[in-house]
């Protein structure tokens, strides 16, 4: 069965502060860990072809974008954040009780433009540092 992103938040906890959502969301991207892998072809392996194992993890980046809202706490937050370069912590809450949560820095933050018969937009980008925890609400 399908779940609603409606009602999914995002929250950040900056390294010196305590935890705030982030308000006026519009989408949250995808957490997408890949891997490197390893070559690990010898000239007896079978029947001539490489072989492979898993190496170092990179858990990625995550995309938020929404709407300017200068009074947003979350959105200060995001900013601060860019500004101290230190990680804090962040975590997903869908509707259907499933979190992701991660360590992360801001690597970037966008107030978007101002045009005629549009809306001001925000963007953000974390790096994900470290791995990723998902917890369902079981």
């Amino acid at each position: 069965m399908a779940t609603s992103a409606q009602g999914t938040l995002f929250k950040f906890t900056p390294a010196s502060g305590t935890q705030v959502t982030v308000g006026r969301l519009t989408s949250i991207g995808e957490i997408a860990p890949t891997s490197e892998e390893v070559d690990v072809t010898t000239l007896d392996s079978d029947d001539g072809y490489r072989e492979y194992i898993q190496g170092f993890r990179d858990a990625g980046e995550l995309e938020l974008t929404g709407f300017h809202d200068a009074d947003d706490d979350g959105q200060a937050a995001l900013r601060a954040a860019y500004d101290s370069g230190a990680a804090g912590t962040a975590s997903i809450a869908f509707a259907d009780g499933t979190e992701v949560s991660f360590s992360a820095f801001v690597k970037s933050h966008a107030i978007g433009a101002a045009e005629v018969d549009g809306a001001v937009g925000f963007s953000a980008t974390l790096r994900i540092t470290g791995g990723v925890t998902v917890s369902t609400g079981d």
